[in-house]
């Protein structure tokens, strides 16, 4: 264990403002150098378990990204939503412990400068809600399973597999934070997807949760069991399929 990182203000600037001068270190250098000179190592109050990092796979797929979002939620587990939004602990981890990984995930390092360039902007920095929760190579992976532990505390990784299944179905339930934060509503989800395989084909997953928003606006789905969320749900996937 030890503690997490995060870096100054001034180097957070700096390396988004000169991402074309550390081309060749996106490419196949590091950050080393500069991580040992500069404000590289503010530390937060809580330790992380960053060693369990070098075990992110970057191969991409369902499978890889369930196992990594698991990996990283363990070894962040002390990070709030709240400090999940700082930019600058996303880009320590993306240019030191995790620079290896989101470089192979995510950078297309034989492409042309220009498009190495958007790629790192996009992936190595998470200065918007929406770059932190959908684009950073880690923070993307912390919000995987912040979600889904919310959705099932007990088991996050079942709702991890269903969640990361298609990409509407993430879009439904990492990005609009309101399912996330029912967790009874969440669960209902989880367990249609489980037994109709055919919700995650196609666009009716898309078409069945309008339908979930709209009949299920003003309903206080937490004061419902089981049998009356699952009744819930069955109804809205007919009328998606209809």
């Amino acid at each position: 264990m030890s503690k997490l990182l995060y870096v100054g203000q001034q180097v957070a600037d700096d390396l988004k403002n000169n991402i074309t001068q550390n081309l060749c270190r996106y490419r196949d250098g590091d950050f080393l150098d500069l991580e040992a000179a500069g404000d590289w190592r503010i530390p937060l109050s809580f330790d992380a378990e960053l060693k369990g990092l070098e075990e992110l796979k970057p191969e991409g797929g369902p499978n890889s990204e369930i196992q990594n979002s698991i990996l990283v939620g363990h070894a962040l587990k002390a990070l709030t939503p709240t400090l999940a939004r700082e930019n600058r602990i996303w880009i320590r981890l993306s240019h030191i412990e995790c620079l290896k990984y989101s470089r192979k995930r995510w950078l297309h390092t034989d492409k042309d400068d220009e498009t190495l360039i958007k790629e790192a902007s996009k992936h190595f920095f998470a200065p918007t809600l929406a770059g932190c929760r959908d684009d950073h190579s880690i923070s993307r992976l912390w919000w995987n399973y912040h979600i889904a532990e919310q959705i099932m505390p007990d088991n996050p990784a079942r709702a991890l597999k269903k969640i990361l299944a298609l990409a509407d179905i993430r879009q439904a339930l990492i990005e609009r934070s309101g399912i996330g934060s029912r967790p009874t509503l969440g669960r209902g989800i989880i367990r249609l997807l489980e037994k109709e395989d055919r919700l995650a084909e196609g666009k009716l997953f898309g078409r069945f949760m309008k339908i979930v928003n709209l009949s299920g606006a003003g309903t206080v789905f937490e004061v419902w069991d089981e049998d009356q969320v699952d009744q819930f749900m069955a109804r809205c996937l007919d009328r998606a399929e209809r």
